[in-house]
């Protein structure tokens, strides 16, 4: 998820686990934890090659050993430092251990599995293993999810953070946005078991169907499908279950497929695959009078341009063959505006638009 949604996770369980005892010490550093798992975006464009970023970062920091651990060597330093500080004051320096490292875990842990809800994954077990566990939720980037945890911690302010009212609203926030997390998987579900009873998709059986969401709202999910010569990309509402889906085809093209089976099969290629687990568009492009092979990450994309995929890694070809060990992460650039965001909004919640 998107810093800002980590943040505000983080803040409203530090409280709602030691606000009563820590006050707004206990938001403050929820907030630092929620925040500190994804300062591995730091190290993780150093790596060997552009691909290293998609494997480094979401690593070991987001591990589910990294938090019991740095968790409790960060609460045992905010523990003697807030014991420090009292008593230089002459206040009791009692039972301050427990709570900081509570806040500490609680943000740290809850940070990973807050990513484990989009589908872009995490590694949930590294250092021991580099399998990613994903499920499809959320979006990156839900205000919905977000809101009630800012306004929660807003609210906990105003009423004082070590009040019992406070607790209630971050504790209320947290179990508001759990069941949201529960519905958005929900309508993944229910938007697969839609397009397997779409008309167009039942004249071509595929040999393969992947959900996935979109951005800003869990209700509006791509639907990506795979047969013999083509795929196929279309996008439903859960809220529209009769509504015709209106697919785009992308015709395979046999070179492209060619040699991606070749890239593949490279280092570079095999740890790319393993990241966008599958979902790929290859295609071929001119970019300076030179051909490149780009397979893009087809679980991410919109019409207007970047429909098989926003990014992904591409080859240069040199004599009608992949240039191994030269492979780069690329993007798609793809503009936006207010009517695309009032498209995407209406989509969502099943209304017919120009985009989708």
């Amino acid at each position: 998820m998107d810093p800002v949604s980590q943040i505000a996770l983080g803040a409203a369980v530090g409280h709602a686990v030691a606000g009563r005892r820590l006050g707004g010490f206990a938001a403050a550093a929820g907030a630092l934890g929620g925040l500190i798992p994804d300062l591995d975006v730091i190290w993780s464009g150093w790596g060997r090659d552009s691909i290293a970023y998609w494997e480094l970062h979401r690593g070991v920091t987001h591990s589910l050993f990294f938090g019991p651990v740095v968790g409790t060597a960060l609460g045992w330093a905010s523990a003697r430092l807030h014991e420090g500080a009292r008593a230089r004051r002459g206040k009791p320096v009692d039972g301050l251990l427990a709570p900081w490292i509570a806040v500490w875990i609680g943000a740290l842990v809850t940070h990973p599995l807050l990513d484990t809800a989009t589908i872009y994954g995490t590694q949930l077990l590294a250092p021991f293993t580099d399998l990613r566990f994903a499920l499809p939720a959320l979006p990156i980037i839900d205000p919905v999810y977000t809101l009630p945890l800012l306004t929660a911690l807003l609210v906990a302010g105003l009423l004082g953070w070590r009040s019992r009212g406070a607790r209630r609203a971050t504790v209320a926030a947290l179990v508001a946005t759990t069941l949201y997390a529960g519905l958005g998987l929900w309508a993944n579900g229910r938007a697969e078991a839609i397009a397997l009873q779409d008309p167009g998709l039942r004249e071509r059986p595929p040999a393969e169907v992947r959900v996935t969401t979109t951005f800003l709202t869990p209700w509006l999910r791509r639907v990506t499908t795979l047969e013999d010569d083509t795929r196929h990309v279309g996008f439903v509402s859960v809220f529209a279950p009769d509504r015709p889906i209106r697919w785009t085809a992308l015709p395979k093209d046999p070179r492209a497929e060619r040699l991606a089976e070749a890239a593949l099969a490279t280092e570079q290629g095999r740890r790319y695959r393993r990241f966008a687990t599958g979902t790929l568009h290859p295609h071929i492009v001119e970019r300076d009078g030179a051909e490149l092979l780009r397979i893009g990450d087809a679980r991410y994309g919109f019409p207007n341009g970047t429909l098989g995929g926003m990014w992904g890694v591409e080859w240069p070809i040199r004599d009608g063959a992949i240039v191994d060990g030269a492979a780069e992460r690329y993007m798609v650039p793809r503009g936006a505006d207010l009517d695309d965001l009032g498209d995407l909004l209406r989509a969502s919640l099943g209304g017919e638009t120009r985009l989708f």
